[in-house]
């Protein structure tokens, strides 16, 4: 089958012709990155098809002069074509904006190595005995489903993701990050209910296939329509249902930052380099190091990050505040946004899986926000739950929808256990997920009170 294919040559190539297009007195740095991916899709009747995504690069490219810089978007940018893009923008700096200090400290050492490069693993993904294992995958799964339920069909994707900075001061840096996902899609008899949950690791025999049978059984249970209403406070998070809430709760700090702390149980951990995490980086869009940074720690206190252009310091000026690589580059906004990347919470002493979905529980297996817009800019978040009721992990029957309300931090000190995480899941930012214990009292009486 056919392999994804290295190109971050090509991506150096480009970014070096920029430098060399340049003209006395000007600076430019480039940023380029892409996403490359195999899909091997397997239905029911055991039919097979491969899809190959190889994107070109794209990025930006910041051009200096006389104190000034502007962003150029560098979509599908080529070595013929960099000189042309720098010709485009020079009319245009009125539009840019003042330089900004380019020399300020990282807060994280570089992960690169001698070489200027940087990688999550060395192994790969052989397709053809993955297409060949899909009967084994499909009854490691199956056999934690309840009767009338089975696997509709598998995805077995490896995702190559590469990236390249290089600027006039001299810094080249290099990512390629390897990993496969896993998706898995539930039915019942009638064809008419259907679920989906996705696992993630730099192998595929680095997924426990037992745990994604176990939750894909939770979540056919509790999406259906129920009627019980669970009469406990505390319920328990499936780890699809926790990274969902963490992607919310992490978009809204970034955006409004915790006003008043409370104490909490675990911590919110963002993980730049973690191999095994979706959004694993050694630098971001601006070429600065990443590293662990602990977004909001066990005393409810959010600690700030710092791109170049934004650095909410609480105390003086942000200009000499240490870079903590958290920036990404949005195509649509033209712009570098601040961003996390691998985000997780703390486990908690002594806490598995098997011990919070011991005895009857209600798990929740979906987190929808609702209104999440509209709070955003309070800080406000409104989550509605889909939930199944459970004896010792299995499900039994689905519960009816409950909504939550509440602050980032609300609902960060209504969380009282975390086990470890079991998969990070993919998106813009990439999260944890686990199972964990929420007492949803203090946030199902705001929603009610709503």
């Amino acid at each position: 089958m056919k392999t994804l294919q290295h190109r971050a040559g090509q991506a150096v190539a480009v970014a070096e012709a920029v430098q060399s297009a340049l003209r006395p007195g000007e600076s430019a740095a480039t940023f380029l990155e892409r996403t490359a991916r195999r899909r091997l899709v397997c239905d029911a009747t055991g039919k097979k098809q491969l899809l190959v995504e190889e994107p070109a690069f794209g990025g930006y490219v910041r051009l200096e002069r006389d104190g000034r810089e502007l962003y150029l978007n560098a979509n599908q940018l080529t070595q013929p074509t960099a000189d042309r893009l720098l010709a485009t923008g020079r009319p245009l700096f009125a539009l840019g904006s003042i330089a900004v200090d380019g020399d300020r400290p990282h807060a994280h050492t570089s992960a690169q190595s001698a070489d200027g490069g940087w990688h999550t693993t060395s192994a790969r993904l052989d397709l053809a005995d993955a297409a060949a294992r899909t009967d084994e995958l499909t009854a490691a799964i199956g056999a934690h489903l309840l009767p009338g339920r089975s696997v509709a069909g598998l995805h077995v994707s490896d995702i190559l993701r590469e990236s390249v900075f290089l600027d006039s001061r001299g810094a080249r840096l290099q990512d390629q990050t390897y990993g496969v996902e896993l998706t898995a899609v539930v039915t019942d008899d009638t064809g008419s209910h259907l679920v989906s949950a996705t696992r993630y690791a730099t192998a595929l025999d680095d997924i426990d296939l037992a745990g994604l049978g176990r939750e894909l059984s939770l979540m056919h249970t509790g999406t259906a329509p129920g009627e019980h209403t669970y009469p406990g406070s505390r319920v328990v998070f499936a780890p699809s249902a926790v990274a969902q809430l963490l992607r919310a709760l992490v978009n809204t700090i970034l955006l409004n930052p915790v006003a008043h702390p409370a104490p909490l149980a675990t911590s919110l951990v963002d993980e730049g380099p973690r191999p095994e995490g979706y959004g694993a980086r050694s630098f971001d869009c601006e070429g600065t190091a990443t590293g662990a940074t602990r977004l909001v720690g066990r005393d409810g206190r959010q600690r700030p990050i710092a791109t170049r252009k934004t650095a909410p310091a609480p105390d003086g000026p942000p200009a000499r505040t240490p870079l903590t690589g958290h920036a990404w580059w949005n195509p649509l906004k033209n712009f570098p946004q601040p961003t996390a990347g691998n985000v997780r919470l703390t486990p908690t002493p002594d806490t598995t899986a098997d011990a919070l979905l011991h005895g009857e529980r209600c798990v929740v297996v979906d987190a929808r926000t609702l209104g999440v817009e509209e709070f955003r800019s309070g800080g406000q978040l409104a989550f509605r739950l889909l939930a199944a009721r459970a004896v010792d992990g299995a499900p039994q029957e689905a519960c009816t929808p409950m909504s939550v309300e509440g602050s980032a931090i609300d609902f960060l000190a209504s969380i009282t256990a975390v086990g470890d995480s079991v998969s990070y899941f993919p998106g813009q930012i990439s999260t944890a997920g686990a199972y964990l214990e929420m007492d949803v009292r203090p946030l199902t009486s705001k929603a009610m009170g709503s």
